[in-house]
């Protein structure tokens, strides 16, 4: 099921336009969950990043890392995404 959800998630993004609009990071955060198969135990780290528009709509997206490292709240710039997929943000100079 989650599998199929995946996929549906993935298609619908691929149909929504790719959008580029004014934001600001207004919050950060992360969850570390762990995993344990044949007795090898892993954690794996999610990042999140909230964005909110100029109408006052916020919504969150899950970033790399390197993506993660790269932002501070507070940051206003341009935020690019397509549907739930998050692409980019440039900050303001």
């Amino acid at each position: 099921m989650t599998a199929v959800k995946g996929v549906s998630q993935w298609q619908k993004n691929n149909d929504s336009p790719r959008l580029s609009v004014p934001a600001i990071v207004t919050s950060k955060r992360t969850n570390v969950s762990r995993s344990a198969e044949n007795e090898l135990h892993s954690t794996y780290t999610t990042y999140y990043a909230t964005f909110e528009f100029e109408s006052g709509d916020r919504t969150e997206f899950v970033l790399s890392g390197s993506e993660y490292g790269q932002l501070a709240e507070g940051d206003g710039g341009t935020l690019s995404f397509q549907g739930t997929r998050y692409l980019g943000f440039q900050r303001s100079q």
